[in-house]
């Protein structure tokens, strides 16, 4: 008998702390719903894998910039939003787009200038009415939006004097062409101009959702039939 009076007093006592919890003490949070994106090039075959980078359809696509001609190069995209749980609606995608310049400082050393500054990027489209949740959306970007959203772009090449981008006599760019190919003459072996494209999704409800730990959904090797993910895009010019 005192063995189960003994219990019953203990199992009182923790009924009555469970009751009298805090759960805005809680330290661990419950999850809130929401929403990433998965993008490829349109048109270019899709063989599975986002873990590595540069993807094989990543670079054919490259093509599509090319050294000459670039008022009507274009490379063609398409995305979709995913909400795994049906919570959350994306009602705007914005695109956004690096432009990495290699270049050789005074002393010779390979560099690359972020030509954004900023790390993030230039807003280059936006789809206003994005289709419905899993359903592919087609945009395009030009190489004369990019060139529009960088014209004033500068870098301190001799790492002192800032010089626009687009107008540097030291090193011309390509008539009829404001994107380099990789070079190895000339001003010396330096890399292609390179191109990210990132993306921002807006839901309803005004959450924005943009780029976080490329280790976590980024990297989501999930079939493409179901929630694949990833968080950028990479090409050059040819």
């Amino acid at each position: 008998m005192k063995k189960i009076l003994s219990l019953s007093i203990i199992a009182s006592l923790l009924f009555a702390f469970s009751a009298c919890r805090d759960e805005s003490l809680n330290p661990l949070p419950g999850w809130d719903p929401g929403v990433h994106a998965f993008t490829v090039f349109d048109g270019i075959n899709f063989n599975g894998n986002i873990l590595a980078r540069p993807q094989p359809y990543e670079v054919a696509n490259a093509k599509n910039f090319t050294k000459a001609s670039q008022n009507t190069s274009k490379v063609d995209l398409k995305t979709r939003w995913v909400s795994l749980d049906n919570k959350l609606t994306v009602s705007k995608i914005e695109i956004y787009v690096r432009v990495l310049e290699s270049y050789n400082d005074p002393d010779g050393n390979p560099k690359v200038a972020d030509l954004s500054e900023n790390g993030k990027g230039k807003l280059i489209a936006t789809i206003s009415t994005p289709a419905a949740n899993r359903q592919w959306n087609s945009f395009s970007i030009s190489a004369q939006q990019v060139y529009e959203a960088y014209k004033n772009a500068s870098v301190a090449y001799d790492k002192v004097n800032k010089v626009n981008v687009f107008n540097n006599p030291a090193r011309p760019r390509p008539a009829g062409a404001w994107f380099r190919p990789a070079e190895t003459t000339g001003y010396g072996s330096v890399g292609a101009d390179s191109f990210v494209v990132t993306w921002v999704l807006t839901t309803s409800d005004g959450q924005v959702f943009n780029t976080w730990n490329p280790d976590s959904i980024c990297a989501d090797p999930t079939p493409v039939s179901e929630a694949n993910s990833n968080c950028q895009l990479t090409f050059t010019v040819r």
